[in-house]
């Protein structure tokens, strides 16, 4: 696992500053670097990195970023370019640089409200120890494991419709979630590298604690992180859409549901280490009467929501997602159909605003199945 430090130093040592993943990124042309030549943009990458002087293109590069993969196959040199802009927001917090607001209060805003969503979460359960959110507490053994995430305990209605899933394949499946179980994410979103290091040696040790066989992540991201690190474990790790679709003839007959639905890819599941894009079709496929309408740019050409630029700039992000949406419009869907709860909740609030409803695929699949949802206001 290499440090922050390792991470850009090896860029800067490598990167001949091409241009071509400014070439391809999607959402330049919302930022002000729409007007910059891509090799001049790297140029000033460069520079921070080598030399730590910054500049307003590296500023505007690093923190638009929106992390979607999609310049890692157009690099000669095969580098992650995002992966390294997203560290070099803690090099830039470093060298003393004011982070955006979205940056600089992402921890304390997902700490406010995970708090929440887990004693509403909690609460809806039969048995409330079936939840671990605690370093303290000491989990009884289970086979499987749902890793609920932090964006997915704030999606609470999906995440307990996927536990009630779940059982149907594992009646002692347990759960673990909550801001001390971060995967890194939101500390390396919040420019904090180093903390996110440490952040998912704590993840492991605690889901270690359960003796699993089978650790199943909810959040794309989060599966994406685990990939990443390769942890040595005695327990393999899925994601949610993947271990669904591979029991789903061990989860009873499901009802028809009359629906048009549009569906959404995570840039992190079919663009991540390890690219898929069949599962969330195949649970789709599974429910009768639903109908899928893809968007012009799907599965591994897909556009990303937005969220990682929203939160660093703003405007150029709720730009970006509202074009992913103006896609969702055009296919004339009833429903956007999501499986990642970032997403979820990036495109959700600009959905409705337009008249689109955003749902889980796995509450569509629950409400085939006769599972009644815990929270009555959406899916």
């Amino acid at each position: 696992m290499l440090s922050p430090e390792k991470i850009i130093e090896s860029f800067a040592a490598a990167c001949t500053a091409c241009g071509l993943c400014v070439e391809v990124c999607p959402i330049v042309s919302e930022t002000e670097l729409k007007d910059a030549a891509p090799g001049e943009v790297m140029d000033e990458i460069l520079e921070l990195f080598r030399h730590g002087k910054t500049g307003p293109l590296a500023r505007s590069r690093i923190y638009s970023c929106l992390f979607c993969n999609t310049c890692v196959p157009a690099c000669p040199l095969e580098l992650n370019p995002g992966f390294t802009f997203g560290t070099a927001k803690g090099l830039l917090r470093k060298l003393g640089e004011v982070q955006p607001k979205g940056v600089a209060g992402i921890m304390d805003y997902a700490k406010a409200r995970l708090e929440e969503s887990i004693i509403s979460f909690r609460a809806r359960l039969t048995d409330q120890t079936q939840l671990i959110t605690d370093l303290h507490e000491k989990p009884k053994p289970a086979r499987t494991v749902l890793y609920a995430t932090c964006f997915g305990l704030m999606q609470g209605q999906a995440l307990y419709t996927t536990l009630k899933i779940m059982e149907r394949i594992d009646p002692g499946v347990r759960v673990l979630g909550g801001y001390d179980f971060c995967c890194g994410e939101l500390q390396f979103l919040g420019g904090r590298p180093a903390e996110a290091r440490h952040q998912f040696a704590k993840l492991v040790e605690g889901l270690s604690a359960f003796s699993p066989v089978e650790v199943v992540i909810f959040c794309p991201t989060c599966k994406m992180t685990f990939d990443h690190h390769r942890p040595q474990t005695n327990w393999s790790w899925s994601f949610v859409t993947d271990y669904i679709a591979d029991h789903l003839n061990e989860l009873g007959p499901p009802d028809k549901i009359d629906a048009n639905v549009t569906l959404h890819d995570s840039c992190h599941y079919v663009r991540g280490i390890e690219p898929a894009t069949d599962s969330p079709r195949k649970i789709l496929a599974a429910i009768p009467g639903v109908q899928i309408s893809e968007m012009k740019n799907k599965k591994m050409d897909a556009l990303c929501c937005g969220g990682y630029a929203i939160t660093g700039t703003g405007r150029p992000g709720y730009r970006f997602r509202d074009r992913r949406l103006a896609q969702a419009g055009d296919t004339g869907a009833d429903l956007l159909g999501v499986y990642c709860p970032g997403c979820h909740m990036t495109l959700g609030a600009g959905a409705a605003q337009k008249g689109l409803e955003t749902v889980s695929i796995l509450s569509l699949l629950g409400k085939s199945l006769g599972i009644e949802p815990a929270w009555a206001d959406n899916f």
